[in-house]
């Protein structure tokens, strides 16, 4: 079932390219985010020694990213195949970097949403959503573009949320449905406005819409270290059903 939920984040944090592997995922966006810019090794050959062989795998995976202009990444999660394939990177110089949580939580039972600011949720992609999240993350105009193409570019359905207050833009998200779910990505808040509740009203008012759209559950992913981030899915009832982290190349 959780193997499921990587699929999905596959599909509703879409890369510019993916490539497969002998059941590795190869993902690339220009370097935006490691989630669109990592090998994925979700399938393949159970023991290391079969088909292509692991160390062969490695160093074709590498070769691709180099190649790319990128260095290579590995997302690790339970389901990495082959077994052993977090330790051989280690052993190679990977160095093990935000390891995260993956939550879900049911949508049955929401709290009521109380719109207390203003919340627009629109279906696609407008440059209002993207200029205020590019401020408020100081995003480049180079990833702000990769962004918009990786956005545009998927056919799933999607939930832009913008929280103002008093008009100003306080707060944004990004939910997308897919088979039941809805994921939340780039939930970020105007750091004069924090520890107001502004991002808890922003999610479940997306987590509301997406009920209407047809969703009955919901997940996100969040680094360990955001303690932030991690106490407001706790408060909202999100819970935990594994953990990844990334496997990165140290330069040379």
């Amino acid at each position: 079932m959780y193997k499921s939920i990587e699929e999905i984040t596959l599909n509703t944090w879409p890369a510019e390219q993916s490539v497969m592997l002998e059941g590795w995922v190869l993902r690339s966006a220009a370097d935006y985010t490691k989630r669109a810019n990592s090998v994925n090794p979700l399938y393949g050959p159970e023991e290391q020694d079969a088909g292509l062989g692991m160390l062969r795998k490695i160093r074709l995976a590498e070769q691709y990213y180099e190649d790319a202009g990128l260095n290579p990444v590995f997302k690790i999660t339970p389901y990495a195949r082959p077994a052993g394939l977090d330790k051989e990177l280690e052993s190679q110089g990977y160095g093990l970097v935000e390891p995260s949580s993956v939550r879900v939580l049911d949508l049955q039972d929401l709290p009521e949403f109380r719109n207390v600011y203003t919340l627009q949720i629109r279906g696609e992609l407008t440059e209002e959503w993207l200029e205020v999240f590019a401020d408020l993350t100081g995003l480049s105009s180079g990833n702000r573009e990769t962004l918009r193409r990786m956005l545009t570019a998927s056919c799933l359905k999607q939930g832009y949320a913008l929280l103002l207050k008093d008009g100003v833009p306080a707060a944004c998200g990004l939910g997308v449905i897919q088979h039941g779910y809805i994921g939340l990505y780039d939930i970020v808040t105007a750091q004069a406005h924090r520890r107001h509740g502004m991002a808890e009203q922003l999610i479940l008012g997306l987590l509301h819409w997406a009920k209407a759209q047809g969703a009955a559950a919901s997940f996100l992913q969040v680094v360990q270290a955001n303690k932030g981030a991690s106490a407001l899915y706790d408060k909202l009832g999100y819970k935990e059903i594994y953990e990844y982290w990334y496997r990165v190349k140290t330069r040379e």
